[in-house]
C-alpha cells in the first residue's frame, strides 16, 4: 500500500527507489492500487497516466517522452503504449 511523503526520510527513500519500482514495456500497465512518484524513460516511450494532483492536468494520454527523460508527480494508472519505462513507487 502506498504511503504519503510527508516526511523527509520517506521522500528520500522513495527518491532512491527504496519503495520499489515497476519496469513496464509496450502494452503493459501498472496494478490498479499502486501510486508512483516518478517515471524514468528507458527507451523512447508513449505513455498514458493519471495524476492525483489537486490542480493542473490530471489525465494524460499519448504523451511522447524521449529516453532519459524523468517526469515527477503523484501518478497512478500508468499504461505504456510503446517503449519502456521505470516507474518508481511511492
Amino acid at each position: 500500500m502506498a504511503t504519503d511523503l510527508y516526511f523527509t526520510g520517506d521522500f528520500q527513500n522513495a527518491a532512491f527507489g527504496h519503495k520499489g519500482l515497476r519496469i513496464l514495456g509496450a502494452g503493459e500497465s501498472s496494478a490498479g492500487s499502486e501510486k508512483f512518484l516518478a517515471i524514468q524513460v528507458v527507451a523512447d516511450a508513449q505513455v498514458d497516466f493519471t495524476s492525483a494532483a489537486s490542480a493542473g492536468d490530471t489525465t494524460i494520454t499519448n504523451l511522447e517522452l524521449e529516453a532519459g527523460f524523468i517526469i515527477y508527480g503523484n501518478l497512478t494508472s500508468i499504461t505504456v503504449d510503446s517503449g519502456k519505462i521505470v516507474a518508481y513507487l511511492q
